[in-house]
């Protein structure tokens, strides 16, 4: 038996699409509890707020995302922290309504818990990925700035296997950034599958173990890697 680990954004799902849609679902639901707000704040408003707040503070995801809510009331003349608070929940809860998984997620998520492997999620990012039922066929889920350090660093990995009791040579990690991906799992000593969806050339230092094009090529990849 073997363990597979997936990245979440951009592997499992295209972020950008899911955080716009997250974004404006919030917009709308703080526009209908205050609706002197209407009209004042946009997407492109609160993405440039978190780019602000990213480069001034420090702190979680979700802490930056606080502040940066909470800031760009302020400039609407609103300086109320719970408000912010509230819209972070509404966005929190927002990603998980919106968000659209690759038509090959779950057959293959399926085809590799028949063939007898594990699986599970290492990722970067704090989306709530409980809240999905696809969570209920994942064995673990790692958020790595809950333990230590990000990807590409050891920390989420050796959490990862410190979770399944799995041994990093009988390991394949997939997700789509190559020196986060590939470069920490190979790291780790584990074999990595750079999913690359859109043809991207690799003009990087990391090699994969394979490179696939959609997930439906992953469960042979996996047998092959594994053998």
């Amino acid at each position: 038996m073997g363990v597979v680990s997936f990245d979440l954004d951009g592997t499992l799902w295209d972020f950008s699409p899911m955080m716009d849609g997250a974004i404006a679902a919030a917009i709308a639901s703080l526009e209908e509890r205050e609706p002197e707000l209407a009209g004042r704040l946009t997407v492109a408003t609160l993405h440039e707020q978190r780019r602000l707040t990213g480069l001034r503070h420090e702190g979680t995801l979700e802490d930056l995302r606080r502040i940066s809510l909470h800031n760009a009331l302020v400039e609407l003349g609103r300086d109320d922290r719970a408000l912010a608070d509230w819209m972070a929940d509404e966005l929190l809860q927002a990603r998980a309504d919106v968000v659209v998984l690759h038509d090959d997620v779950e057959p293959t998520v399926s085809q590799l818990i028949e063939d007898g492997h594990l699986v599970g999620a290492i990722t970067n990012g704090n989306f709530p990925f409980d809240r999905l039922a696809l969570a209920a066929h994942f064995s673990f889920v790692v958020h790595a700035e809950q333990v230590g350090g990000p990807k590409p660093g050891p920390e989420p990995f050796a959490e990862a296997v410190r979770l399944t009791g799995g041994d990093p040579q009988d390991w394949v990690h997939v997700g789509d950034e190559l020196p986060l991906d590939i470069g920490g799992a190979q790291g780790y000593g584990m074999r990595a599958v750079w999913l690359n969806r859109y043809g991207e050339a690799n003009e990087g230092e990391h090699i994969p173990d394979a490179e696939i094009a959609s997930l439906d090529e992953l469960p042979g990849v996996v047998a092959r890697l594994l053998g």
